[in-house]
């Protein structure tokens, strides 16, 4: 189980969902610097931001949970939050999803239940 929680020092909000699917994408931001000295040597450096972004994908949620989410993106909205992942590591940054796109897949197993899939984009680093 994952956990949601606004604001991130003190939450009074928070949302708990199933584990992301497998094959949820880590992307790491790494950047690299060329610079020309005055003597015309070139130096390369790599500057790595300490930032990573996640995208996260959860299936078969139900109806009242989407609405939970809905909630928590509607309050959470441009404000640092705190990300508890499936092994326990706690992030703190942003979810930079924009927009929440809740996909309804046809009924659960043939039973009248609606469930919904979404892609969220967190980006922050580990606490």
């Amino acid at each position: 189980m994952i956990t949601f929680a606004h604001p991130y020092a003190a939450p009074t909000l928070s949302v708990i969902l199933r584990d992301p699917e497998y094959g949820d994408s880590t992307l790491v931001n790494v950047r690299t610097q060329v610079r020309q000295s005055m003597s015309g040597e070139i130096h390369s450096f790599r500057r790595t931001s300490a930032t990573r972004d996640l995208l996260l994908t959860f299936s078969e949620i139900s109806k009242p949970k989407v609405q939970e989410l809905i909630d928590f993106l509607t309050t959470a909205a441009g404000d640092e939050i705190k990300y508890t992942d499936y092994e326990a590591v706690v992030w703190r940054g942003w979810l930079i999803t924009n927009p929440a796109e809740f996909i309804t897949n046809s009924k659960k197993d043939g039973t009248c239940i609606e469930v919904s899939t979404i892609t969220l984009e967190f980006r922050g680093s580990k606490v």
